[in-house]
Parts: C-alpha cells; sequence; structure tokens
C-alpha cells in the first residue's frame, strides 16, 4: 500500500491506495509514510475509500495520525470508509473518537467549518 499526499488549500491530503487491505503486513509502511508526510501545520484528510478491510495494525495508523496532528493543534477527518471498515470502528468505538465523513470534499469542508 502506498500513500500519496497532496494539499488542497491548507489541508494535507493522504490517500491510501494500491493494495485495499490495512492489515498487520501493510501497517509499518503506511504508518512511516503518513507521519513522514504530516507536517504539524496543516489539517490532514485520510482518503480511506480505498480501504475494504482493516484489523488492528491498521487501525493503529489511524490513531496515529489522530495522535500526531492533535499534537501539532490541528484535526484529522477520515473520509470515505467502507462499511466493512466503519464496522469494525464502531465495535471498538473509535467512531466516537475519530472523525468520519462520507467523502474527501466533505472533509474538506467540515474542517473548512472547524477553522472558521
Amino acid at each position: 500500500m502506498k500513500v500519496r499526499g497532496e494539499r488542497e488549500g491548507g489541508v494535507l491530503l493522504l490517500h491510501l491506495e494500491g493494495d485495499d487491505c490495512l492489515d498487520c503486513s501493510t501497517a509499518a509502511a503506511v504508518r512511516s509514510q503518513v507521519l513522514e508526510q504530516i507536517d504539524g501545520g496543516s489539517d490532514v484528510v485520510v482518503d480511506l475509500s480505498r480501504v475494504q478491510f482493516v484489523d488492528s495494525a491498521g487501525l493503529g495508523v489511524l490513531i496515529s495520525v489522530f495522535k500526531a496532528t492533535r499534537k501539532n493543534g490541528c484535526k484529522a477527518r477520515f473520509a470515505g470508509v467502507r462499511p466493512d471498515v466503519r464496522h469494525v470502528m464502531e465495535i471498538i468505538h473509535l467512531n466516537r473518537i475519530l472523525e468520519l465523513s462520507p467523502n474527501v470534499a466533505a472533509a474538506i469542508r467540515d474542517l473548512g467549518a472547524h477553522q472558521a
């Protein structure tokens, strides 16, 4: 799995691409790629629309993003969460901590409302 970063306004967009699983076999590499792109001065949107499966290691990556952005006074939103991934998040109540948006555009809009 690869992480493609791009900027839209003041928001860092991180697209998870390639493999459709964020699991123990991909989590370490994804975590490294994601954390090296988070600069500390931008809100972050993680595009999960291509991720069909996540395990505890993958959830750990998402929590790392949440913590890294929060530590720097910024926010993170997770966009396009597929039903199976959302279900895993709901089981452990992670959906109550992480801010989810239906898609990238909505996540950017929600972050803009946060900044206003």
